[in-house]
């Protein structure tokens, strides 16, 4: 992926091409929130949880769109429906300015058609790292389900076997029926096209220095949540696996190697900037 994409016919190229071109002041304007809520969909793993919390501080009323994953009797899909429904049903009544959740594409698309003026916001992480971390978490005592899931995923290789934990980050951020066709390509520029702000774990300080600076409120990140001090120290992963990763997830390859290489580009100009 060169990191250059087109848009798809019909939609604009959207205001995070304005910064990836250097022309900042563009940026924050046209990126600026309005009348309707700033919308965090959170990828798991990808700082979220930090990131949520310090938002939620500047951006009140907030809400954070979550289900109970104890209750085994309905799928995820059918409790954050139901969850997303009761969100905007709250919403709808009175106002809200961030909202935040491991929502899909398809609710994305329904509360931008409830609420008007909806600002996307959204963060990337390494695709390697962040399927490593993934697992690591969904089988350790900090997750409500660890248990069954260490049982029915005892290693990496089962974990890289299900389809329904590859290409993570695509599934939240991308429309399915896009994803159906498979197409690298289509899921960047759609990316590109519908978000107000991308940014990566990768330069987590900085990115959320320029979301803040775009909230009105310019801040460097104090709090780091639901990070695992065995993730911190465990050993590289070794070549033979991170590739095997990688080829399991190349529409998450694809999103991120079109926005990572974007930021480093800017990176030095946006730091002098943001001083």
């Amino acid at each position: 992926m060169s990191g250059a994409a087109s848009t798809p016919e019909g939609a604009a190229p959207g205001p995070m091409r304005l910064l990836f071109e250097g022309s900042f002041n563009a940026y924050f304007r046209a990126a600026a929130p309005g009348a309707g809520p700033v919308v965090f969909v959170h990828v798991p793993k990808t700082a979220g949880t930090s990131l949520r919390r310090e938002v939620a501080a500047l951006l009140q009323p907030d809400v954070n769109i979550v289900v109970d994953y104890t209750d085994t009797a309905r799928s995820f899909h059918e409790r954050m429906d139901q969850a997303v429904e009761q969100f905007l049903a709250q919403a709808t009544a009175s106002p809200v300015r961030f909202a935040s959740g491991h929502i899909l594409a398809r609710h994305v698309a329904r509360i931008r058609q409830a609420l008007p003026g909806t600002r996307l916001i959204t963060f990337l992480r390494e695709p390697v790292s962040r399927v490593i971390s993934d697992f690591r978490y969904q089988g350790s005592p900090r997750h409500p389900l660890h248990a069954e899931f260490t049982a029915r995923v005892p290693d990496l290789d089962a974990y890289l076997a299900l389809d329904s934990e590859r290409n993570k980050m695509a599934e939240h951020l991308i429309p399915r029926e896009i994803l159906a066709g498979g197409d690298p390509d289509a899921c960047v520029a759609h990316l590109l096209a519908t978000y107000d702000f991308i940014g990566i774990q990768e330069l987590y300080p900085l990115c959320f220095r320029v979301l803040t600076m775009l909230l009105g409120a310019p801040a460097w990140p104090t709090v780091r949540e639901n990070v695992g001090a065995e993730e911190d120290a465990a050993a590289p992963v070794p070549e033979e696996m991170a590739a095997r990763i990688r080829a399991a997830n190349p529409l998450d390859v694809a999103l991120y190697d079109a926005v990572a290489p974007r930021w480093h580009r800017v990176r030095d100009a946006l730091a002098k900037r943001l001083r």
